[in-house]
């Protein structure tokens, strides 16, 4: 009886929850297995959107032409877009815009992504910032399109410095090293590629 009363304390809860924890897995796996191209199709259709909207030329997502061709170090994606049109301050330009999305560590270790649109003369079109992994509030505010003003317009092809012009965001130190961090890697790589 003693043998039995073993099993029934001892081993049978060990079984029973390794068969839950193996089938609850396989479940996981399935699901993901699912939905992780939907959440992949999303997040390019988000880039491409933020892409579209830092290059005042390109209406559209599909006269964008991805390149391939650069090394700077934290950039995750460019692309340009050719022909005739208007940039940031109304100057009309033939030739070719693009847009540069670089990724750094924020707060606890949350990237933090940047898309900058560039004219032909590499003046900054627009900016857009993803900071949702960043403390909401405090580091997620380096987002804001009041903040984020500071840039347009700025000089493309120069890296820029907190308190050299340019401010940071009260509160959140990190999150705004990681922002000029990413506007520099974006910088860098224009340089590289113009």
């Amino acid at each position: 009886m003693n043998k039995n009363s073993s099993w029934e304390t001892s081993v049978k809860p060990v079984v029973v929850l390794s068969v839950i924890a193996l089938i609850v897995s396989l479940l996981l796996a399935m699901v993901n297995s699912f939905t992780a191209p939907i959440i992949e199709d999303n997040q390019k259709a988000a880039t491409l959107a933020a892409y579209v909207d830092v290059m005042p030329t390109v209406s559209s997502a599909s006269d964008l032409e991805e390149v391939t061709d650069y090394t700077t170090e934290n950039v995750t994606g460019v692309v340009k877009a050719e022909g005739k049109g208007t940039a940031y301050v109304s100057t009309t330009y033939n030739g070719v815009s693009s847009a540069i999305k670089a990724e750094e560590k924020g707060f606890d270790g949350g990237i933090l992504s940047v898309i900058i649109g560039f004219d032909t003369n590499g003046t900054v079109t627009g900016i857009w910032v993803d900071a949702s992994t960043q403390t909401k509030g405090i580091g997620s505010n380096v987002a804001n399109d009041t903040f984020l003003a500071q840039f347009n317009g700025m000089d493309g092809t120069q890296n820029i410095a907190i308190g050299q012009g340019f401010d940071a965001y009260s509160g959140a130190t990190i999150s705004s090293k990681a922002l000029f961090a990413a506007i520099n890697d974006c910088v860098n790589c224009y340089n590289e590629l113009a």
